[in-house]
């Protein structure tokens, strides 16, 4: 019976387990590898993301230090556990990788402006995606003792706080997270339509 119920948990996230799994590898990759983090990290300037453009895509696999890893995939666990029960795990993995994607996109004006001249490195848009959208399709549920649109509006002021005390230092990554929240806000709220569209059509 116990085996049963851990083999329904695993199934159950399949999707949000994977994206976790695949930042862990990347993790130790990252921390066992040398230099690794070169072709991985994404460098904001145009000419380099010419050279490698995949790294706007590895950029939000990697992470360097365990606390930045932690936060993000717990968070992801959490919300991504839970989102998953109301979509399916290929929806979770296309919403982690629309809100990265766009999230590593949001960093080149942002670097540019700030004059920034370090890679850039971090998980955090795609995450924040995953919180934002299930804060759109189900904002008064509690997870981690607060309501999830509270957590998305946290996160949101949080990154701006930052962004302002730290701006050479945090900005860079700023335009990102805040792009993560957005498009999974906008991608939430389609959801919820559909799935409200669809309930409705089935009740005729």
């Amino acid at each position: 019976m116990g085996e049963k119920k851990y083999m329904e948990s695993i199934r159950d996230r399949q999707g949000t387990l994977v994206i976790i799994f695949i930042n862990l590898v990347f993790f130790i990759a990252i921390n066992t590898v040398p230099n690794i983090g070169d072709k991985l990290f994404l460098d904001p300037q145009v000419s380099m993301i010419l050279e490698r453009p995949w790294t706007l895509v590895t950029v939000f696999f990697s992470h360097e230090i365990h606390i930045h890893f932690l936060g993000n995939m717990g968070l992801l666990y959490f919300f991504g556990s839970e989102l998953e029960k109301i979509t399916t795990p290929k929806t979770i993995f296309l919403i982690y990788l629309i809100a990265g994607f766009i999230g590593s996109l949001a960093i080149i004006p942002v670097a540019y402006l700030i004059e920034w001249n370090d890679t850039v490195v971090g998980a955090s848009a795609a995450v924040w995606g995953i919180v934002a959208t299930f804060a759109a399709m189900r904002p008064n549920v509690s997870i981690l003792g607060g309501k999830a649109k509270h957590w998305a509006v946290t996160l949101f002021i949080m990154n701006a706080v930052l962004a302002i005390i730290n701006p050479q230092n945090l900005g860079v990554g700023s335009g990102a997270h805040a792009m993560g929240i957005i498009v999974g806000v906008m991608i939430g709220y389609c959801l919820k339509n559909k799935q409200t569209q669809n309930s409705y059509e089935d009740r005729r």
